[in-house]
This record gives structure tokens, sequence and C-alpha cells, in this order.
């Protein structure tokens, strides 16, 4: 796969002057997050899924940086599609994916044909329990905590319905640099949009799980009477539906999307 000049690994089909969807994975996980979704889309859209810095194969955040500003999700999603030359595009992200989408809504407005937000919240979790977190991280190290985190993400049916599944993310969340997570970590701990989200006329569709521990529907809930609209929760699924329930997430994709082309 190919790497931006920022160091972003990042997967992108160009189907020839067709709207572009952007895929945000969630913290800890890559773009094979996306992997079902995508062979669902390439027909009719072109596609962007990317590793953000220190996942998967993307560059850890450069030493220099301590924090994170608020606006660099964004500002660095933007240089990627400024290499691309992608000046519009749907979007789509799952829990810190789904907090860059609202910032995407409130700054870049202009740039959304429509914005999927999924298994997140205009706050998720503390900034104490962020920072916690991050301590943790860089005292003990992914490797040695990603058995826990893992079983976080997904709900006991889908443990069950499939068993390699933990493995599988533990083996890449095990991989992930301590220092960009916790950078990641850190700036969730700060991110607040319930003063700064509003309406909007961009087509918005928002789906919860009804076993996500840590984006509790409760969550959509509240983030979709702030825009207006209403979410759809998927039954049995934890944090990541695109993975959990990819057929069922799929469709609900598609069709919201294919609706927007007629």
């Amino acid at each position: 796969m190919p790497i931006s000049k920022a160091g972003i690994n990042y997967q992108y089909t160009d189907s020839q002057a067709k709207p572009t969807v952007i895929l945000s994975h969630p913290l800890g996980m890559n773009l094979h997050a996306w992997s079902y979704l995508v062979p669902e889309l390439t027909s009719n859209f072109s596609v962007l899924r990317y590793d953000l810095p220190g996942h998967g194969m993307s560059a850890p955040y450069e030493e220099s940086l301590e924090t994170l500003p608020a606006e660099k999700l964004a500002d660095d999603l933007l240089s990627l599609c400024a290499e691309l030359n992608i000046t519009q595009f749907h979007f789509v992200g799952t829990s810190i994916g789904g907090m860059l989408g609202q910032q995407l809504l409130v700054d870049h407005n202009e740039r959304l044909l429509s914005a999927t937000l999924t298994n997140t919240g205009m706050v998720i979790g503390s900034k104490a329990a962020w920072l916690d977190r991050q301590f943790q991280v860089l005292e003990n190290g992914l490797q040695e905590m990603a058995g826990d985190l893992v079983q976080r993400w997904f709900s006991k049916t889908s443990v069950t319905r499939y068993p390699n599944l933990l493995s599988k993310w533990q083996s890449f969340l095990a991989g992930t640099d301590d220092r960009s997570y916790g950078l990641l970590c850190a700036w969730l701990g700060e991110q607040d949009m319930s003063n700064t989200l509003k309406p909007v006329n961009t087509p918005l569709l928002i789906v919860a799980g009804q076993n996500d521990v840590a984006t509790p529907t409760s969550s959509l809930v509240q983030l979709a009477a702030k825009l207006n609209t209403a979410v759809v929760e998927l039954k049995s699924v934890g944090h990541v539906p695109s993975v959990e329930a990819s057929k069922e997430f799929n469709d609900l994709v598609k069709s919201f999307l294919y609706e927007l082309r007629t």
C-alpha cells in the first residue's frame, strides 16, 4: 500500500470520477476494520481507507509532538485528501473516527457529501480515564495490555461467533506504537463536541451497537438529538459493527449512500 508524504499508510481505490467514501477506523485498530465494506462500495464509489499514525503501517507521531492540537486529525486527513485531489467526500467513522467526523461537520462541512458516525459520542469517556490509559500504555506497553483492551471492543455474541476475532485484533493492537496511541488517548480526553455541534443539512447516518460498553447507545442517542436525526441500533453488537456485523452494517451503509446517488 502507498504511504503519504506525512507517513500515512492508505489504500485508495479511485473509480474514475465517482464520489469518494473515506473510512476512519477506531483507536487501536487499522484500515482492516473496513475490509468487509470496501468490496461492497468500489463498484459505485472511490474508496479511501487509511491507518492512523502509529497504527497499522503508518509512521508514528513525530517525537516533537507532546500533545495533539484539537484540529490535528482533521488537518492530517485533509492533507491526505489534497495529495489525492479529493475535494468532497462521504465520510464513515467509528469511535475516534466518529469524533473526527463530528469535527468535519463543524469545521469543514462544505467538504462532506454525507457523514456516517458509528459507536461514538460528543464526549467519549472522561479526561481522567483517558490520561490514565495513556499512562498505563506508556508504563506497560500495548503488547501487555492488548488482551484486556480488545475484549472491550466486541460483544460476547461476536466473540462466540468468530473464534479468531480476539486473537487477530490483539495481534494488531500489540503492534501499535505506544506513544502514538497514548497521544490519541489524551486527544480523546480533551474532545467535547456538545457545545459546537448543531443540526446541518448534510445527510447523516448514526449507528450504535446494543452491547457497546465504550460508547453505549445512549451516547449515540444524545449525538443524534443534537444533530436532529435518528439512531439505528444493531442488536448483539459491540463497538465495531463493520467487523462484528459486517453484512448488516454494509447493507445499512450501502442503502444510505446509494439513496443519495439517486
